[in-house]
C-alpha cells in the first residue's frame, strides 16, 4: 500500500492540472455534438443572430463550462484515498483517449 500512497504523493499536486485536462479534452471530445446541438435550434434564425449564439457558445459557454467544473471535479477527486484516486484518474484517462478515438473516427 505505501507505493500507491508514494506515486499518489507524486501524481496529488497536479490534481488541478489533471481536472483541467479532463475537463477540456471532454469539451473538445463533446464539442462538435453540443455544436451541432445548437445549430439545429438556431437553424432558422437569421444569421446575425446564429453567428452571436455560436460566439457566446465558444467564449462564454465553453469557458463558463471549464471554469465552473474544473473546481468541482478537482475538490471531488482531492477528496479519494489514495488507492481510489490514482485508479479514477488512470482510469479516467483511459476513458476519454477512448471517448477521443471513437468520436473522432466517426
Amino acid at each position: 500500500m505505501s507505493l500507491i500512497t508514494t506515486i499518489a504523493g507524486y501524481v496529488r499536486p497536479h490534481t488541478d492540472d489533471i481536472a483541467l485536462a479532463l475537463v477540456a479534452t471532454l469539451l473538445v471530445i463533446f464539442g462538435d455534438t453540443i455544436n451541432d446541438l445548437v445549430r439545429n435550434m438556431v437553424r432558422k434564425r437569421p444569421v446575425w443572430l446564429r453567428v452571436g449564439i455560436f460566439i457566446a457558445l465558444c467564449t462564454f459557454g465553453y469557458g463558463a463550462l471549464s471554469v465552473w467544473l474544473t473546481p468541482l471535479l478537482e475538490s471531488y477527486l482531492r477528496g479519494l484515498s489514495s488507492g481510489v484516486f490514482l485508479g479514477i484518474v488512470g482510469g479516467a484517462f483511459i476513458l476519454v483517449g477512448i471517448l477521443a478515438e471513437r468520436y473522432h473516427s466517426r
